[in-house]
């Protein structure tokens, strides 16, 4: 019996002194592959408070909400990318409207910013598919933020301090926020077409961007005609979720930003957007004018802006374009503050908004409106 134990001992020793370079092996490469997603992808999750305040004859709210949000990106080879980002938000708070159009009434919502694939065959050309943030164009004035069902073709090229970028995109339109929040059928199958062209710039003193956009919307359906109306462009419902726009939507936008150095704290910014529907000859342009500043200390930043605006009320498909800026045949004022920590991943924002109308319709009137927001972003890996 202690022999066939010593034995028995000797054969497990033997054993396991045999397969701990397997063992070894096969621990290194789980390893690896850990070091590899984690250096491959990228996951933020993001936690914020927020709080609408908005006063005018025909709505009234007051709005406080809470918004979960996570982006991801993971690089699947060299050349391939996935990047996906999207959330919720939960709201309560109490409205009024007199007309059915007020797009600060509380509400619960989800969405999806961002989900695309971008592929890059060459260090020039970048290709991309999905739904595609609009951020890109940096024309809030013709569409706002949101993620578009789309195909964007892209050529970049850069030489000293001049990057050249060119890029097309073809897309299907939504507003999935706001169609949620006034309950609206997006049916039918509209398209907006964008080609861009952008020139950054450094110079020996500050930096210059300058952008062009040639844009054009096609197949509005009447569900999105009849609200966009209702926002201040100007057509003729047919009856309760029908309307039918009066002019049609292409033309150009163009964007400069310009930003310099006061000292190693303080930084400069201008910005001026200039739009125009070139569908149409009268109340078809917009603008955007704004000066900002910025002050940065260790992980500590402080900022603020000041924006004068102006969107005539057929310069761009109210539905689709930016809530902060009139949307449709408005003119007025934006002050944005805020703060934020590089360190924490903190940021805390708070605008003023006043705008008029520009000329007087049963639909609108004159509005002010006050946004609080903060945001916490937490980088998992």
């Amino acid at each position: 019996m202690i022999n066939f134990s010593k034995t028995f001992l000797t054969m497990t020793g033997a054993l396991a002194l045999a397969t701990m370079p397997a063992f070894a092996q096969q621990a290194e490469k789980s390893i690896q592959s850990d070091k590899d997603l984690h250096k491959n992808t990228s996951i933020k999750i993001s936690f914020g408070l927020g709080g609408v305040k908005a006063d005018s004859s025909l709505n009234k709210a007051s709005v406080m909400g809470v918004n979960i949000g996570a982006d991801a990106e993971h690089k699947l080879s060299e050349n391939l990318n996935v990047k996906i980002s999207g959330g919720m938000n939960v709201q309560t708070g109490s409205s009024t409207t007199a007309r059915e159009n007020n797009i600060y009434k509380p509400g619960n919502s989800n969405y999806l910013k961002e989900a695309k694939i971008s592929y890059t065959p060459f260090n020039i050309i970048d290709l991309e598919a999905g739904v595609i943030n609009q951020s890109n164009l940096d024309a809030p004035l013709l569409v706002s933020s949101k993620g578009f069902i789309a195909a964007k073709e892209g050529l970049n090229y850069k030489i000293l301090d001049t990057k050249i970028s060119l890029f097309a995109m073809q897309s299907i339109p939504n507003n999935r926020n706001l169609s949620q929040r006034i309950d609206v059928e997006e049916d039918g199958d509209p398209r907006f077409f964008t080609e861009t062209l952008k020139i950054d710039q450094i110079l020996y003193i500050g930096e210059l961007s300058l952008s062009a956009t040639h844009f054009a919307y096609s197949d509005i359906s009447n569900a999105v005609a009849y609200e966009s109306i209702l926002l201040g462009n100007s057509g003729s419902p047919i009856n309760k979720g029908n309307g039918v726009l009066n002019s049609e939507y292409q033309g150009w936008h163009l964007g400069a930003n310009y930003q310099v150095s006061l000292n190693k704290n303080l930084v400069l910014k201008t910005k001026f957007n200039h739009l125009s529907n070139t569908a149409i000859k009268e109340n078809n342009t917009g603008h955007i004018a704004a000066l900002g500043l910025s002050y940065t200390s260790g992980a500590h930043n402080y900022y603020g802006e000041l924006a004068n605006f102006k969107i005539e009320s057929d310069a761009s498909i109210a539905y689709y374009n930016s809530s902060k800026y009139g949307l449709a045949n408005k003119k007025g004022n934006k002050v944005l503050l805020g703060y934020a920590n590089s360190e924490s991943n903190l940021n805390v924002t708070a605008e003023a908004i006043q705008n008029k109308e520009i000329n007087e319709n049963i639909y609108q009137s004159d509005e002010t409106i006050f946004i609080l927001s903060l945001r916490k972003l937490y980088d998992l890996f």
